[in-house]
């Protein structure tokens, strides 16, 4: 018999399943009964309803609605149990426009869609990620959405105009990871309220939520999280650098990464830490729009040394420090130059002391024991502008010493201190 790629072990069809995109997974269930019963469950473990490219002959809500009615409807004998098509989600994400309708020349949220989603949520009991883009809506139209959701729900991300937080905290309690995506007018007006939502209404949050990653502070946000990941950079400005200090201090992260200005003072990045400091064992601290290798090394040495020294409290055991470059205007590219410009002169490449800079870091705070530098990104560097270090005592008082690592043990180190926990 001539060899086939469903005569293959079931163990390596798995893994080639898993390799290939769900879109290709639907195409190979389409060949016949017995690839479909292999491919399907790849084409379903991954959907995306709704979108900016929906250009199907129907709606987006009418694709939803047939989705879900298609996974809720038992599957037939010989593609296994009833719950098949269902126990095959894995991820969902929801666009805003999946849940609209027009009605009367007005764009609005039809419920009963919404219902629909929620049936399915509750039901899919191997969902792990779900992503919804206007949760508010969903919330507004059917306020029972979500509601006894399945247990299996473990990172949640959220886009465009938020659900007010307890509503989320009731609908999805097993929640691990907060995901808030967007930036700018789709940040929620609540987001920076400065009273604090009332830890009761965010319910099991405050014993479930591992990790919250966003672009902005969250100041409603009251539950601790052992990793906290915030992306957009801190600008040196007091509200911006108050909203993130209190984010902090109600989060009160084990793991933190955190982007600010290369040029913030050490007092505005001590500020920032200030309330976290008793809980961090671990930050990863990136330098935004670092114009040089030289105003990075000023960064690493002035003000992040300094701004570790002004925390007393500090339990830190290792911090990541690195830079981005700083961006070029397009508009400058463009400029016609009124002479002919010169030949541009190689800049003379500038040697870095990692050691010293690891050292005065070290002696910032004295519970580290690994620091990582990486100043490869600024303008005038090479790639090779990186170093790992182990902290070590003096065998006689300051200064501590610093250990040079290799690349790869280096990394390995930083990437065991990220999953660091409370007791840890």
């Amino acid at each position: 018999m001539t060899p086939t790629l469903l005569t293959l072990n079931y163990d390596v069809l798995s893994d080639i399943l898993g390799r290939i995109s769900p879109r290709d997974a639907a195409q190979l269930a389409l060949t016949c009964r017995h690839a479909y019963t292999l491919a399907f469950p790849r084409f379903l473990s991954d959907v995306s309803l709704g979108g900016l490219y929906h250009k199907t002959s129907s709606s987006a809500v009418s694709q939803l609605k047939d989705f879900c009615n298609f996974v809720l409807a038992p599957a037939p004998s010989w593609h296994g149990p009833p719950s098949a098509r269902l126990d095959a989600l894995r991820s969902l994400e929801v666009m805003r426009d999946a849940v609209r309708v027009r009605q009367d020349g007005v764009w609005t949220t039809d419920a009963s869609a919404v219902a629909l989603l929620s049936s399915v949520l509750s039901r899919a009991q191997n969902l792990r990620k779900l992503t919804l883009w206007g949760s508010e809506a969903l919330f507004n139209a059917y306020p029972d959405f979500g509601l006894s959701s399945s247990a299996s729900i473990h990172t949640l991300v959220l886009g465009g105009d938020v659900a007010p937080l307890p509503a989320l905290a009731h609908a999805f309690p097993t929640v691990r990871q907060l995901i808030f995506v967007g930036g700018g007018v789709c940040i929620p007006e609540w987001a920076f309220e400065s009273q604090p939502v009332d830890t009761d209404v965010l319910g099991a949050w405050r014993g479930s939520v591992e990790r919250v990653d966003t672009g902005f502070p969250i100041l409603p946000l009251a539950v601790p999280a052992r990793r906290v990941d915030i992306r957009n950079p801190i600008v040196s400005d007091v509200d911006a650098v108050q909203c993130a200090r209190e984010f902090l201090g109600r989060t009160r992260p084990v793991v933190l990464s955190t982007v600010m200005s290369a040029y913030a003072a050490a007092e505005e990045v001590g500020t920032v830490l200030g309330l976290a400091a008793s809980s961090l064992r671990y930050l990863d601290l990136v330098g935004d729009r670092c114009e040089s290798v030289k105003d990075g090394t000023e960064w690493v040495q002035t003000r992040v040394a300094n701004a570790l020294s002004l925390l007393p409290d500090f339990s830190l055991l290792g911090v990541s420090i690195s830079v981005t470059p700083a961006f070029v205007s397009v508009l400058d590219t463009w400029k016609a130059p009124l002479t002919a410009p010169e030949p541009p002169r190689p800049d003379p490449p500038t040697t870095v002391d990692f050691a010293a800079l690891a050292r005065a870091v070290a002696e910032g705070a004295p519970s580290l024991r690994f620091v990582a530098i990486d100043l490869s990104a600024a303008k005038g560097s090479s790639d090779g502008q990186r170093a790992w270090f182990r902290v070590l005592e003096a065998r006689s008082g300051p200064p501590r010493r610093v250990v040079r690592v290799g690349e790869e043990e280096g990394r390995a180190i930083a990437e065991r201190m990220r999953g660091f926990d409370r007791y840890d």
